[in-house]
């Protein structure tokens, strides 16, 4: 049986895959299970082959994919019902948030279900952050406060080389749709209508939106388009605050007495908001080995097992029971209860993928032109006016 990943880990995916497939052999001896890890672009291009595959690719069993996947790949005809194959299944202990990307959309019907989940959130030194203000929390509200905060820090460590008040969380430092969405959502405005019938990039609130993320990288308070080994990082000294669905846990413990805190993603509207995401597994329809890939999905889903694997890779368990466990963990880990509250999930229709493959390569273009000292705002609004225009054109395709 062949299980398709994500580096959940980053650079140790394949180690912590190894011990987590490890403990699934154990329980399970006569299951020969192995993984093949890709990236999210790896990922997205291969989905759409493997549904008439020739006869040397492999086939995989158990596909791990973004929550928003799910109702493309059932159109697409690649993922099994798992309803049929357990009609027993269920979602009762799920996190609610996650529940409706697991459905057939107007269905009961179960196509993937929930693995773990991370959650967008603001980390800060707060020995650094002391320096230039007397009441971080209260200014990182804001963006404005932010920002000021950004401009202080960036005065304050003027003559540290490589310094940069706010951490890339993108290990190629790329401008990053995932980190930008809360600053979207918080100007109230989202990618596409309440009825899904027409798309708001094109509107002057989004674009203000994407430019308050842009202006990180804009004023250089974030680095982009550097190999990982010359970007600054909290631990090294060399920023101060970062944007990041991840815990955080061994990056901020590597460093004895670095007292890190965690809030939510300063609001650049009126409440702020926080973007959930959610790693769903699957099986191919085309699969020899279903059976086996459901004991799989079950196991994943026992909640000893979520609470060891979302330990191990850093994130949060998607039952409940785990979740809870782990959120009264520690005092900064507590921080995410009131952050789970202001949590949004991007909707599971046919066209979610490609839309933020779409805005992907704006930001794309956007970090070419900033560090190419030729980036407008005219410039990011045509982009996105582009955009719009190829949206509505899918709508009017698929969800019309």
């Amino acid at each position: 049986m062949i299980l398709w990943a994500l580096p959940d880990s980053g650079a140790r995916s394949k180690e912590d895959y190894a011990t987590f497939l490890a403990l699934f052999k154990q329980e399970n001896p006569s299951i020969d299970i192995s993984v093949r890890v890709f990236t999210r672009n790896v990922l997205w291009r291969r989905m759409f082959t493997i549904k008439n595959p020739t006869h040397e690719e492999e086939i995989p069993d158990v596909i791990q994919i973004p929550h928003y996947y799910t109702a493309l790949l059932i159109k697409e005809g690649v993922v099994e019902n798992l309803s049929q194959l357990d009609p027993g299944l269920s979602l009762s202990a799920c996190l609610p948030a996650l529940k409706q990307h697991c459905y057939l959309p107007g269905t009961k019907d179960i196509y993937s279900y929930p693995w773990w989940f991370d959650l967008s959130a603001l980390h800060y030194r707060a020995d650094h952050l002391k320096l230039v203000s007397d009441n971080p929390e209260k200014e990182l509200k804001t963006w404005k406060g932010l920002l000021k905060i950004c401009a202080a820090l960036r005065e304050k460590f003027k003559d540290v080389p490589g310094y940069y008040p706010m951490q890339n969380s993108d290990w190629r430092g790329s401008l990053s749709m995932r980190s930008a969405l809360p600053c979207v959502w918080s100007r109230g405005v989202d990618f596409l209508s309440p009825d899904h019938t027409s798309t708001l990039v094109g509107t002057k609130a989004f674009k203000e939106a994407l430019r308050d993320y842009v202006d990180l990288a804009l004023r250089e308070y974030m680095p982009i388009l550097r190999e990982r080994g010359s970007l600054g990082t909290m631990v090294s000294g060399k920023a101060s605050m970062m944007i990041s669905r991840k815990q955080g846990i061994s990056t901020f413990s590597a460093r004895r007495g670095m007292r890190v805190r965690t809030v939510n993603v300063p609001a650049t509207g009126q409440e702020p908001a926080a973007y959930l995401s959610g790693m769903n597994l699957c099986i191919n329809v085309l699969s020899q080995h279903k059976k086996d890939a459901l004991k799989f999905i079950k196991f994943c889903s026992r909640p000893d097992i979520q609470l060891r694997y979302a330990q191990l890779i850093e994130a949060f368990p998607a039952f409940t029971d785990p979740l809870t466990a782990i959120l009264t963990s520690t005092p900064r880990l507590q921080a995410y209860t009131e952050i789970l509250r202001s949590a949004r999930t991007l909707p599971n229709i046919v066209i979610m993928g490609t839309i933020m493959e779409i805005l992907k390569r704006v930001l794309a273009v956007c970090a070419t032109q900033i560090v190419e000292n030729r980036f407008t705002q005219a410039s990011l609004d045509r982009e996105l006016d582009l955009t719009a225009k190829e949206i509505e054109y899918l709508l009017s395709i698929y969800e019309g």
